[in-house]
C-alpha cells in the first residue's frame, strides 16, 4: 500500500510539473533559425511571420540566420539540441527530406518534432508559352519518338526543380529518353527555356507570373481551383508516390519535445498564419500560405521523406 501511495504521489507530482512547465512556457525568448542569409525569401518570410507568432504565443520571438551547406549547417547545429521549444528551425522540403538522404549530415527523419507547416505549393510541369506541346500526351509522344533529343532544366542537382522533372519522367517511364541540364539557379534556367536550350522545367505556380511559361500538369492530389483544366500528375499516368511533390516549409524543434509544448507552439503558428498581417504579406509576395498543425505536419513530413527516397533513387543522386 505504501508503495502504491508513493507511486500515485509521484504520478501526481509529474502531472503537476508538466502543467507548470506548460503554464510557464515560454520561459525565455524563442529563436527561429533561418538556414539562409538575411534578405532572402525565406528570411523575409520568417521576419514577417515572427511578430504574429510572438503575439499568439505571448512571448518574445527573434529570428537568426545561419547560412551554409544549402541549409544543412543550420539543421545540423539544431539537431540534437535540448528539446525545450525555445529553439526552432524553419526547414524546407530540401533541407528536411532530401539533403539528409544524399549527404552525410547528423540528422534524419527521426531528428525532429514537426511543429507546423507555414507554406506549401504544389510543383508543376512547365513548357515555354510558345512551345508546340499542348498537353502531356504531346510530350510523351514526342519524347518517346526521339529519345535523347529533349532536355529538361533545373536550378541544380537535387533541387525541387530537378526532382519534379525526375518524378514526371520516371513516373511516365521515360527517364532514359530525356537529358538533364542543370543551371546555376532558376534565372539562368529560364534564359535557357526562352532560348530553346531546354524544353521542360518544374517549379511552383509563382513561375507563371512572368507570362513566359505554361503548365501542363500539377503534382497535387487534386486539380487546383485556380486552374481547373490543369490535370494532376496522377491523371496523366504518374503513380504514387511520384504524383505529389510540393515546395514546402515549416517549423521544426529537436526531437523529444513535450507534446503539450508542441501543441502550444502549433496553435500559435496557426494563429500567426491566419493573421491579417501575415495573410497580407502572402498576398503581396505571392507566397502560398498553407498551415498544417503538428500532427498533420508530422504525418506529411514522414510521407514526404519516404516519397523523396524514391525520387532520389530515380534521380541517381
Amino acid at each position: 500500500m505504501k508503495s502504491a501511495l508513493l507511486a500515485a504521489g509521484t504520478a501526481v507530482a509529474a502531472t503537476l510539473a508538466a502543467g507548470t512547465a506548460l503554464a510557464e512556457f515560454p520561459q525565455r525568448p524563442l529563436n527561429i533559425v533561418v538556414p539562409f542569409n538575411a534578405g532572402g525569401g525565406t528570411d523575409l518570410l520568417m521576419r514577417a511571420f515572427a511578430p504574429h507568432f510572438e503575439e499568439a504565443l505571448g512571448g518574445s520571438v527573434f529570428v537568426s540566420n545561419m547560412a551554409g551547406g544549402s541549409g544543412t549547417v543550420a539543421a545540423s547545429a539544431l539537431a540534437g539540441q535540448r528539446a525545450d521549444g525555445h529553439q526552432l528551425g524553419y526547414w524546407s522540403i530540401t533541407i528536411a527530406t532530401i539533403q539528409p538522404q544524399i549527404n552525410d549530415v547528423p540528422y534524419g527523419v527521426d531528428s525532429w518534432t514537426p511543429i507546423c507547416a507555414v507554406a506549401a505549393s504544389p510543383t508543376m510541369f512547365f513548357v515555354a508559352d510558345n512551345s508546340p506541346f499542348q498537353s502531356m500526351d504531346d510530350v510523351v509522344e514526342a519524347v518517346r519518338a526521339e529519345p535523347g533529343r529533349y532536355l529538361y532544366g533545373s536550378s541544380g542537382p537535387g533541387a525541387i526543380t530537378h526532382l519534379s522533372m525526375v518524378a514526371a519522367f520516371a513516373g511516365l517511364g521515360l527517364s532514359d529518353h530525356v537529358r538533364h541540364l542543370p543551371f546555376q539557379g532558376s534565372g539562368p534556367a529560364m534564359q535557357g527555356m526562352a532560348a530553346g536550350t531546354i524544353q521542360f522545367f518544374g517549379d511552383t505556380e509563382l513561375l507563371m507570373q512572368g507570362g513566359d511559361l505554361r503548365p501542363l500538369m500539377v503534382f497535387n492530389d487534386e486539380r487546383l481551383e485556380a486552374h481547373p483544366d490543369l490535370p494532376t500528375a496522377r491523371e496523366v499516368g504518374v503513380e504514387a508516390p511520384l504524383d505529389e511533390l510540393y515546395l514546402w516549409g515549416g517549423l521544426f524543434a529537436p526531437a523529444g519535445l513535450d507534446d503539450a509544448v508542441r501543441d502550444q507552439l502549433s496553435d500559435a503558428c496557426g494563429a500567426a498564419v491566419a493573421s491579417d498581417g501575415f495573410q497580407e504579406f502572402g498576398a503581396r509576395t505571392g507566397t502560398v500560405l498553407d498551415f498544417m498543425d503538428a500532427a498533420t505536419f508530422d504525418a506529411f513530413f514522414r510521407a514526404q521523406y519516404a516519397a523523396n527516397a524514391t525520387l532520389i533513387e530515380a534521380s541517381g543522386l
